[in-house]
């Protein structure tokens, strides 16, 4: 899948004014809007105004201020009427992670026991066991692209 143009994203349509979105915060760097497909009611994303396709696209201190906002909105969700029993902060950030609309969006989510959502994660089919030289090698490898 191709990333989206900034003409034709509908995050930046949202932000210009041009599609419609339920605004809960807005500032000079974020919007924050609930999803149209959530998870459960509350389900808000926290999105950049200056397009950015990936995570990797965004200047450190967007970054940085992604977090606080998406601190705020927890805090937000957990004393709304939303059956909240913990939150979830989710990013999907390309194609394999399925990243769907190609302009960084960060969810904030509540959950509660039986809401039927989850991470699914076999341990058997996704585990893989390393020794330590080989996690060592993994630190090493990443570390040299910081």
């Amino acid at each position: 899948m191709e990333k989206e143009s900034k003409e034709n994203c509908i995050f930046c349509k949202i932000v210009a004014g041009e599609a419609s979105a339920s605004v809960v915060y807005e500032d000079e760097k974020v919007m924050v809007f609930p999803s149209l497909e959530p998870v459960n009611k509350g389900h808000l994303l926290i999105i950049p105004k200056k397009h950015a396709p990936y995570l990797a696209d965004l200047d450190e201190e967007t970054a940085m201020h992604v977090m606080k906002i998406a601190k705020k909105m927890a805090e937000a969700i957990r004393k709304s009427k939303y059956k909240c029993e913990g939150v979830n902060l989710f990013l999907a950030d390309g194609e394999a992670a399925q990243q769907e609309v190609f302009h960084f969006h960060f969810h904030v989510y509540p959950r509660f026991k039986g809401d039927g959502f989850g991470f699914r994660w076999d341990k058997e089919k996704h585990f893989i066991k390393m020794e330590r030289p080989e996690i060592d090698e993994v630190a090493e490898e990443i570390k040299k692209h910081l």
